[in-house]
C-alpha cells in the first residue's frame, strides 16, 4: 500500500509541475496575442505568486483541517479549472484572475506534499518526488511547442488542463490508501533541543532563516531560467516561438534528471556534497550562457546543465525539514519555506522584468548569476550553523 500510494502522489507532483512551465513557455505567443511587451510578464507573475505565497502561508492550518489528501485532490482540481479558464483570457487583468485559484492550488499541494513525504519516506523518495515535479515542468515546453506549431498557446493550456483534470481523479480515487498508510522510514532526531510545535519555539532555531533563504535563492535561480529562457532564446538568439518553448524542455529535462540522480546518488554521498556539486554544475551552465555566440545549442546545454545543477536543492532541504525543526514543527517550518521559496519564485523573475525594459533580455544570464553567488552565501551560512549540530 504504500508504496501504491508513493506512486498516487509522485503523479500528483507531476499535476504541480504542469502549470509552472507552462506560462514562460509560452509567454512570447501570448504577450504577441495580447498586445503587450514581452518583458512585462512580471506584471502577470507577480500577482500569481502573491497568492501562492498566502495559499503556502496559511498551509499549516489548511493542512490541519482537510489533511494531506484532500488538499492534494482540491488543489489538482483547482489547478485544472484555472487552466482552462486561462486559455480565454483575452488580457492580463484575465490572467490574473485565473491566476487566484492557479495559485491557491500550487502553495498548498507543495507543503502538504513535502511534509508528508518527509516525515513518512526517505531522502531518495524525496528526490524522486521532485523529479516527478521535472517530469510534469518538462511536459509543459513539449505540449507548448506543438500546440504553437500547429494552432495557438490557447489549445496548448487546454490540454494541460485536461491533463490535470485526469491527474486530480487518480488523486481522488486513491483516498482509502491515505487511510491505511502510516509508514515511518526511520525514528527522526532533531539536530537541536527546538522541538515544539508553536511558531515561537519555531523562530529560535537559528537554522529558520539561513533554510528559507536557500529556498528563496534556490527559486530565483529554477523560476527565473524557466520564465525567460525561453523568451532569451527567441529575442537574443533568435529561436523562432516554437522552438524556444521546444528548447525549454531541456531546461526542465535537467531539473528531472538531477533530482532522479539525487535520489540514487543519496544512498552513497551526503545531501550537503549533493548540494555542494549541484551548485557548481550551475555555475558551469551559466558560464555557457554568458558565452557571446550565436550557436544557439551552447545556450541550451548552459540550460540544461543550470537545470541539472539546481534540481537537488529544493527536495533535499524539503527532506530534511523534520531533522532541522522538530516533526511537531515540520509542518509549519515546511510553510516557512515554501513562503520562502515563493518569495523567489515571485520577487527575482519580476526584478528581471523590470531590467530587461531598461538593459534588454541579454541581462538574462548575469542576473542567473547574482542569484546562483546569493544562494552560496546563504549556503556557507547554514553549514557554519550546521556544524553545531552534525553531519546529513
Amino acid at each position: 500500500m504504500a508504496t501504491l500510494l508513493l506512486i498516487v502522489i509522485f503523479t500528483a507532483y507531476i499535476g504541480l509541475g504542469v502549470p509552472d512551465s507552462l506560462f514562460g513557455s509560452a509567454w512570447p505567443a501570448i504577450c504577441e496575442s495580447l498586445n503587450v511587451s514581452e518583458s512585462s510578464a512580471w506584471m502577470i507573475v507577480t500577482p500569481i505568486s502573491c497568492f501562492t505565497l498566502l495559499s503556502s502561508i496559511l498551509s499549516a492550518k489548511i493542512i490541519e483541517i482537510l489533511g494531506a489528501k484532500w488538499v492534494s485532490i482540491i488543489s489538482t482540481f483547482l489547478t485544472a479549472v484555472a487552466l482552462f479558464g486561462t486559455s480565454f483570457s483575452q488580457s492580463p487583468f484575465a490572467f490574473i484572475l485565473w491566476g487566484i485559484p492557479l495559485g491557491f492550488g500550487g502553495g498548498a499541494i507543495d507543503s502538504a506534499l513535502n511534509n508528508y513525504v518527509a516525515l513518512h519516506y526517505k531522502a531518495s523518495h524525496m528526490n524522486f518526488l521532485h523529479c516527478f515535479y521535472g517530469v510534469g515542468v518538462a511536459i509543459s515546453p513539449y505540449i507548448m511547442s506543438v500546440a504553437l506549431s500547429f494552432t495557438t498557446w490557447r489549445d496548448g493550456y487546454k490540454i494541460a488542463s485536461v491533463l490535470q483534470l485526469v491527474i486530480a481523479f487518480i488523486t481522488l480515487f486513491s483516498l482509502p490508501l491515505w487511510k491505511v498508510h502510516n509508514q515511518r522510514p526511520n525514528e527522526i532526531q532533531p539536530l537541536n533541543e527546538i522541538d515544539g510545535g508553536s511558531y515561537k519555539e519555531l523562530f529560535k532555531n537559528h537554522l529558520l532563516v539561513p533554510v528559507c533563504l536557500i529556498f528563496l535563492f534556490a527559486c530565483a535561480v529554477e523560476v527565473t531560467a524557466g520564465t525567460w529562457a525561453t523568451t532569451y532564446l527567441v529575442t537574443v538568439k533568435h529561436a523562432t516561438k516554437s522552438q524556444g518553448a521546444f528548447f525549454l524542455m531541456f531546461y526542465y529535462t535537467g531539473l528531472a534528471l538531477g533530482r532522479f540522480l539525487s535520489g540514487i546518488l543519496s544512498a552513497k554521498l551526503s545531501i550537503n556534497k549533493i548540494n555542494a556539486l549541484g551548485m557548481v554544475i550551475v555555475s558551469v551552465g551559466v558560464v555557457a550562457l554568458i558565452i557571446p555566440t550565436s550557436f544557439i545549442a551552447i545556450s541550451v546545454v548552459g540550460l540544461f546543465l543550470i537545470g541539472l545543477g539546481i534540481g537537488p536543492i529544493y527536495p533535499n532541504f524539503s527532506f530534511l525539514t523534520p531533522r532541522h525543526f522538530g516533526e511537531n514543527a515540520s509542518q509549519k517550518a515546511m510553510g516557512l519555506q515554501m513562503a520562502g521559496a515563493f518569495i523567489g519564485v515571485l520577487v527575482p523573475p519580476t526584478i528581471m522584468g523590470i531590467l530587461a525594459d531598461f538593459l534588454g533580455m541579454g541581462i538574462f544570464p548575469i542576473f542567473v548569476l547574482i542569484a546562483l553567488i546569493s544562494l552560496a552565501i546563504c549556503y556557507y551560512i547554514y553549514l557554519r550553523i550546521f556544524k553545531k549540530y552534525g553531519k546529513v
